[in-house]
């Protein structure tokens, strides 16, 4: 019994060991290997361009306030929101009873002034007279030291009162003139050609040009806007004067507008809008300047205030070799991609690159056309989990 029961522990135990073996003999000739499955991508040929993306905003390129100079009560406004005016037409009257009557009375004075002058004239001619025989007399002596002395002060009094009555005429004038030239300020007329884009008065709302020049309404030459844009501290050294630009407006994305970069401002935007001194702080802000554009507006599309989203052209480059900037790696300061060979084997290259658009980058030296880069690479058990991890390298490294 002990005999039959020794036979079959040993059959159990050989069972389990030729099971084992089978188990390590299959794992090592018959298991599937677990191969790696790469995402490339194809280097290239292609055009590419460098670009800053900054917001702006529509302005009109030219805009005046449209003041007055005269103070009082507004009659009457001519015009309209959106109204197209020529340079000259009216656009509002001030009461003018209080310049009228200034008027008025400077010219009553002066005609007042006038006749006093020919009177005054008449009696210098007399007082000459007088003056004249007093001297022929005391040539002869023939008159007294006193009744001599005597004429000659009044044909001065006479002299000097006919000057002053020229000097009261000639500041009467003057003053003619200012009211002549304050009645014409309660007529306002359009100092350009343009639209009336604000109108921040009332008919019937009095102005006091003694305080400040009050704005009756704000015309703005539409032909042509201002593109005025944020640029970006870190962008700053990229973008200058006479670079190309293509933009579009959140009214109409679908229309895009091309332009030239007139200027950029020196100061931050701060300072171009007045807000700026030397104690400003700016250390927890962001800083962004100005840059300005000047685009036609024959299709009347563009309006005051409009956002838009530019794109400034600051390089390009055509039919150059392109890689995509997610096979980009970076080691030890140096710029490499791994590329697929055709033995399925993974070897990493240096590059040199040009330009980039944030997408693909030029490729200068280091890969060919055709050649397959990594971007990602998965074992098949990570593609059945969906882990995506770097390759393993194999093969020479530049």
């Amino acid at each position: 019994m002990k005999q039959m029961k020794k036979k079959w522990v040993k059959r159990v135990v050989w069972l389990l060991v030729l099971v084992l073996l089978a188990a390590v003999l299959w794992s090592l000739f018959f298991k599937p290997k677990n191969q790696m499955n790469f995402v490339t991508d194809e280097v290239r040929r292609s055009d590419i361009s460098q670009t800053v993306n900054a917001t702006g905003e529509i302005a009109a390129a030219q805009l005046v306030d449209v003041g007055a100079q005269a103070s009082g009560q507004i009659k009457k406004l001519y015009v309209k929101l959106g109204q197209q005016v020529k340079k000259g037409d009216l656009i509002a009257d001030i009461d003018s009873t209080t310049q009228l009557n200034t008027l008025n009375t400077n010219k009553a004075k002066l005609d007042t002034y006038r006749a006093q002058l020919v009177s005054a004239e008449i009696a210098l001619r007399m007082k000459q007279r007088a003056f004249n025989r007093e001297q022929a007399l005391m040539a002869q002596d023939a008159t007294s030291k006193a009744d001599f002395d005597n004429a000659q002060d009044n044909l001065a009094a006479a002299r000097a009162n006919v000057a002053e009555l020229k000097s009261q005429i000639r500041q009467t004038q003057i003053a003619i003139n200012t009211s002549e030239a304050d009645l014409g300020y309660t007529r306002i007329t359009a100092p350009m050609d343009g639209t009336v884009v604000s109108i921040p008065v009332e008919e019937g709302q009095t102005v006091n040009s003694s305080q400040n020049t009050p704005t009756i309404v704000q015309l703005a030459d539409l032909s042509k806007m201002l593109n005025k844009m944020q640029i970006a501290e870190g962008d700053m050294n990229k973008v200058k004067a006479g670079m190309h630009l293509t933009f579009t407006t959140l009214a109409d994305n679908s229309k895009v507008r091309n332009a030239t970069l007139e200027a950029v401002d020196p100061g931050l935007t701060k300072m171009s809008q007045g807000g700026y001194n030397t104690s400003t702080d700016t250390t927890d802000t962001a800083i962004y300047y100005y840059a300005r554009a000047l685009v036609p507006n024959d299709d009347g599309a563009l309006h005051i205030g409009m956002t838009t989203q530019n794109n400034i052209l600051v390089k390009s480059a055509t039919n150059v070799l392109t890689v995509s900037n997610q096979a980009i790696k970076h080691r030890r300061g140096k710029k490499v991609v791994q590329v697929l060979g055709n033995d399925q084997q993974v070897q990493e290259k240096q590059i040199q690159t040009g330009i980039t658009d944030g997408m693909r980058t030029e490729v200068k030296s280091g890969l060919n056309a055709g050649d397959q880069v990594v971007l990602s690479a998965l074992s098949s058990a990570e593609a059945r989990n969906g882990v995506s991890r770097d390759p393993k390298m194999r093969g020479s490294r530049m």
